[in-house]
């Protein structure tokens, strides 16, 4: 059955994120900087000056604002030049290897998820 146009087939909801993260790939000992744009339970998308390959494996490391760094696995599945730029689009998957880091990411995107919330609750002083 064909899907709509238009219509996304993710399963989790993305929240837009200005982070910073540097990716170790696994067959290489370079490290990416990189900046995270949106992020999900199931993975993120960053920006970064390199293109990454896509189907290899790589250690994520998130830079928490007010928490320790978030050390995670993941799969790089898209890398593409996004058009009039130097900057690569990169996607991510999360490959959580046990409970602790499937319980770290869901930490994470729920404190996004707080912080943009209590965003929308401030209300300027009359």
């Amino acid at each position: 059955m064909s899907q709509p146009y238009g219509t996304d087939k993710r399963r989790y909801l993305r929240y837009d994120i200005l982070d910073y993260v540097v990716i170790d790939l696994d067959n290489s000992a370079t490290s990416i900087n990189a900046v995270i744009v949106d992020i999900s339970l199931g993975g993120l998308q960053i920006r970064s000056r390199d293109q990454l390959p896509v189907g290899e494996l790589c250690s994520v490391r998130v830079g928490c604002a007010d928490l320790p760094p978030l050390a995670l696995r993941g799969e790089i599945r898209h890398s593409t030049l996004m058009e009039n730029s130097d900057l690569f689009s990169t996607g991510l998957k999360f490959m959580p290897e046990g409970h602790s880091d499937r319980m770290a990411i869901a930490e994470y995107v729920h404190d996004i998820f707080q912080r943009q919330c209590d965003g929308l609750l401030v209300r300027p002083e009359m």
